[in-house]
């Protein structure tokens, strides 16, 4: 019965050491400054592309205008009549209304409708009405849709970079959080490590000052364990200090209070070792953002390739109109397909004559693809050596932790030994005093070499690109 609740204490301590990163990680990622600004820059480049899409938009256009003209005029037949200046005041009335809608294959359809009340003094009143429809094809530079779909798909990979670029950002303050937090939860260890050297400094001293009255020993061993005690007393602070110092960095990053209770120190009886991440470097968010990147700007080389040619657009239209003394007669003789009509069709080119500034663009693109291109070479293999170091390290460490483990219980033993030898006076002080520093040291080292292996298993994580859910959904063993 004993052994099983043993087991499930254990079992208890070991889940809320993993629950204690965990919960402070989620509180991370729901509230740091600087995860919200990595996150709306993802927003921000979807809606660069949203804007650009909508570009290709459905257009409403209307204008209204009144004019009275009693303006002179001059003419050459009127000189003959009237020195050459006459005036016809005329009153016009003027309201058009236009519907275009542009199309992502280059093409763009446009509808006017134009209504006019003149009024010529002597004259009857007349109403005109006209009609237009017309469509207007780039087959040049945007030849269908090409150069248009080509900054598209320009946009769509500065998303994906963005969205990788920003989770890169996220993880790496989320590496950051852990470093913090195995050097708080190392802290937490050296300090209950240091306060049981303490313990026994004070145990001993108390025992030399009786063995000094006795006679048994000299006055020298008191000073020596009194000095030993105030050691201890200043490491014990000097770790504690520290802990305070690691707990203001994770409450800082979380903007709350981290309690201390919400560490937990690094003993094998109550923290749980997490288990080495899957996956592999090509999953790592710099590299994807990175491969992104170079898209991208293959994009922008083609759209510069593009601008150096010339702007042809190819316009088909029809145009009817009437005017009448009366409104509805205006009405159905302007509308399309009466007999007053146009039909037109035309080709219109521009084109800069050298293009220096498209080319001088062309070369800045290219410039940039080229520069992209050997950062994505140089990083790729960077990546591999450094999840080659992270593997190497963790081995070493985890040899150095199964060393250390045994130099443990040595150290404790001869600890032990040298009390008894002490006590019997086989052994001088100064042997008993460095029995115990190498206890001390030992259980440093220790602590030391668990808080790096985590470290470097989360590190191993990021470089993987999955730090987040090895850090809130990871296993753990």
């Amino acid at each position: 019965m004993r052994m099983s609740v043993s087991i499930l204490a254990i079992y208890l301590l070991s889940s809320a050491a993993f629950a204690g990163l965990e919960n402070i990680a989620k509180d991370f990622l729901a509230n740091n400054a600087q995860v919200k600004v990595a996150e709306s820059q993802v927003e921000l480049a979807s809606l660069d592309l949203r804007a650009f899409e909508l570009t290709r938009n459905t257009s409403l256009t209307w204008n209204s205008n009144r004019n009275e003209n009693k303006l002179e005029s001059f003419s050459a037949f009127a000189a003959r009549f009237a020195g050459g200046a006459f005036r016809q005041p005329i009153e016009t009335t003027e309201h058009s209304l236009g519907l275009s809608k542009g199309f992502e294959w280059g093409g763009n359809l446009a509808f006017d409708n134009s209504y006019q009340e003149i009024t010529v003094e002597g004259a009857q009143k007349i109403y005109g009405y006209s009609q237009g429809l017309t469509y207007t094809q780039n087959i040049g530079r945007d030849f269908f849709g090409s150069t248009f779909s080509l900054q598209k798909d320009q946009l769509s990979y500065n998303v994906s970079f963005t969205e990788s670029s920003s989770e890169n950002t996220i993880q790496n303050s989320l590496l950051d959080l852990v470093r913090n937090y195995y050097q708080a939860a190392l802290n937490k260890s050296l300090v209950k490590l240091q306060q049981d050297a303490k313990k026994r400094a004070d145990r001993r001293l108390a025992l030399i000052r009786k063995r000094v009255r006795d006679g048994l020993r000299e006055k020298v061993d008191r000073i020596q364990a009194e000095i030993s005690l105030y050691r201890a007393d200043e490491n014990v602070k000097t770790a504690q200090q520290n802990f305070t110092s690691t707990i203001e960095a994770l409450s800082t990053a979380v903007h709350r209070v981290v309690p201390a209770d919400e560490i937990v120190g690094l003993s094998d009886v109550n923290f749980k070792t997490t288990k080495r991440p899957a996956g592999n470097v090509k999953g790592n968010k710099n590299l994807k953002a990175l491969q992104d990147q170079v898209k991208a700007t293959e994009s922008s080389l083609d759209v510069a390739d593009r601008g150096i040619l010339p702007a042809v657009n190819l316009e088909i239209g029809a145009r009817n109109n009437n005017f009448e003394p009366q409104t509805g007669d205006a009405f159905s003789g302007g509308i399309i397909g009466g007999s007053n009509h146009e039909l037109r069709l035309g080709v219109n080119l521009s084109w800069a004559l050298g293009s220096q500034p498209e080319k001088v663009e062309k070369t800045r693109a290219l410039v940039n693809y080229n520069t992209t291109r050997l950062r994505l070479q140089k990083f790729t293999s960077d990546v591999f050596q450094s999840e080659k170091s992270i593997k190497d390290q963790i081995s070493l460490l985890s040899e150095n932790m199964e060393s250390s483990k045994k130099r443990l219980e040595l150290a404790q033993t001869a600890l032990k030994e040298y009390n008894r030898l002490y006590a019997r006076g086989r052994a001088d002080l100064d042997q008993l005093i460095q029995a115990e520093e190498t206890l001390i040291s030992t259980e440093i080292n220790h602590v030391q070499y668990l808080s790096q292996r985590e470290i470097l298993l989360h590190s191993l994580a990021f470089l993987y690109g999955d730090l987040r859910s090895y850090l809130v959904g990871g296993d753990s063993k």
